[in-house]
């Protein structure tokens, strides 16, 4: 009986060690990503066109649907959230995009169309848009950017759609 549970223990420490020493597969590499410079889109941003990007599974297949690779203004490295934060322009300036990578792969966007209020939408499902018919505000799952600590229900949801919950500085959706 103990030799069994000295070979469970040692099996258990080994998968331990291993699962330790991976990578985490899912992060972006490399990391910081590189700059396209590619920032102009070859439509016009509106709620309709918005509501495409609702289903993209990942950033690239965001990128896709926009028609461009995006311009990075800037990359954040420090915190629990290291991000890229993308930015696109609509043809004739007519809206824009935001979109913050998180380097697990995890994104959101916030998208300005024009004459319409600022739809947001993550990867987890989340997608607020007022200017829809009907108006819509759906939390997803919780965010990998929100950590466990936070309490973090259908109340607080419209706080992290985009990034991380900074205290005192929830806008509403």
């Amino acid at each position: 009986m103990i030799a069994v549970m000295r070979t469970l223990l040692a099996q258990a420490f080994v998968a331990a060690v291993l699962l330790c020493a991976m990578p985490a597969a899912a992060d972006i590499s490399p990391w910081p990503p590189r700059d396209s410079g590619d920032g102009q889109m070859q439509t016009e941003i509106t709620v309709d066109w918005a509501a495409g990007l609702r289903d993209a599974a990942s950033f690239d297949e965001v990128q896709r649907r926009i028609g461009a690779k995006g311009r990075i203004e800037s990359i954040a490295d420090e915190g629990d959230a290291p991000r890229a934060v993308y930015r696109w322009t609509g043809l004739h300036g007519r809206g824009g995009i935001t979109a913050f990578l998180y380097r697990t792969g995890d994104f959101s966007l916030v998208i300005a169309p024009a004459n319409s209020r600022p739809i947001k939408l993550n990867s987890f499902g989340a997608y607020f848009c007022p200017d829809c018919a009907p108006p819509v505000q759906a939390c997803g799952h919780r965010p990998s950017w929100v950590p466990h600590s936070v309490h973090w229900d259908n109340f607080d949801c419209p706080c992290t759609v985009t990034g991380p919950p900074v205290q005192y500085a929830c806008e509403p959706p």
